[in-house]
């Protein structure tokens, strides 16, 4: 298959790429630097020419509620217009494993562009022709939930089943290779929440380096963020723990 992977330089869709590339697939990377920017529609539909699937690992990151709507619902309608304009192709989805509550919350901005997202591939694209990839979320995450106060870890305190990103990737993979569609939700092994991965990786990093671990913190998280907002019922799981994506490092 001929697959166009938008957000093909993120931290997921680069793994992507080459992960579809290892499995035969002809990919095309659109991304910014290849004339590709999806919020405003440029080079979206030629870089969709010829392509069997059309797979959407665009990000942005922010918790403003009007910032994260703006850029999903742009983003993800002129990738669906795309598929549109061409019968028979299909549209790859990658979303995060959250339940409705999380969505609706005015306090989790992204979450609420991420709702508005699927929404809109729901609406344009008919369901026989979407993946909609949720994924939870990744343990390499913890770093970018970090704020260092000194010798002082602060995480959020947040539930989650999380995996290692490689997985999400892989699992991900084997989907758009099997020619899926529906939703399909991936985790983790075991539910954790965020502060436990973080004092795990920072002792293992300070046995590394041969120092003593810094004192993490976690940071309790008010609503659905703290209960079973970001665990997903009935998903598939990755084999790999923690401890064993540690031990990658």
């Amino acid at each position: 298959m001929q697959i166009t992977v938008y957000g093909a330089t993120g931290t997921f869709g680069a793994r992507l790429v080459d992960q579809l590339g290892e499995r035969g697939h002809t990919v095309i990377a659109a991304h910014r630097g290849s004339g590709v920017d999806t919020f405003n529609g440029n080079g979206v539909a030629e870089a969709a020419e010829g392509s069997d699937v059309l797979v959407d690992c665009v990000n942005r990151v922010t918790m403003n509620g009007r910032q994260a709507v703006d850029f999903f619902s742009h983003s993800s309608r002129s990738i669906a217009l795309a598929a549109a304009e061409r019968p028979g192709t299909t549209v790859a989805c990658l979303s995060i494993a959250f339940r409705p509550e999380v969505g609706e919350s005015k306090l989790l901005g992204y979450y609420q562009g991420k709702a508005v997202q699927e929404r809109v591939y729901r609406r344009i694209v008919p369901s026989d022709g979407l993946l909609m990839f949720r994924s939870a979320q990744w343990f390499e995450l913890v770093d970018t939930m970090t704020v260092t106060a000194g010798p002082v870890r602060f995480v959020p305190k947040m539930r989650v089943q999380a995996l290692a990103a490689a997985e999400a990737v892989r699992m991900m993979a084997e989907t758009i290779d099997t020619g899926e569609t529906g939703t399909v939700e991936v985790a983790g092994p075991e539910v954790s929440d965020f502060a436990e991965i973080a004092r795990r990786l920072s002792a293992q990093r300070a046995q590394s380096a041969g120092a003593k671990p810094p004192k993490v913190i976690g940071l309790p998280l008010p609503g659905p963020m703290a209960r079973e907002g970001l665990i997903p019922p009935a998903p598939r799981t990755s084999a790999v723990t923690v401890d064993e994506w540690l031990r990658t490092l």
